[in-house]
């Protein structure tokens, strides 16, 4: 048998490309985002004077602002975690 040399191509660099399905979800979490922001600045204040005097109200605006944060890293994570199908 003869010793034919074999042809090696170059490896072929791997460019992830964002589908259509991602942009979505980044954009809803962008909205979800800002309409969070929006809430926090409109009655963040309010409810922080509102509630400054009485100890339990405060511990609970306080609970409320950290649900609404845990909710949105939950957005953020479940939307634009990688899927392994």
């Amino acid at each position: 048998m003869p010793n034919i040399p074999r042809v090696v191509s170059t490896p072929v660099e791997f460019v992830p490309v964002l589908s259509a399905r991602f942009a979505l979800r980044f954009a809803l979490c962008l909205l979800v985002t800002s309409l969070n922001v929006a809430v926090v600045a409109i009655y963040g204040g309010t409810l922080y004077r509102a509630s400054s005097h009485h100890p339990v109200c405060l511990a609970g605006v306080t609970v409320l602002f950290g649900a609404l944060l845990a909710s949105l890293a939950r957005v953020w994570f479940v939307a634009l975690r990688r899927y392994q199908r």
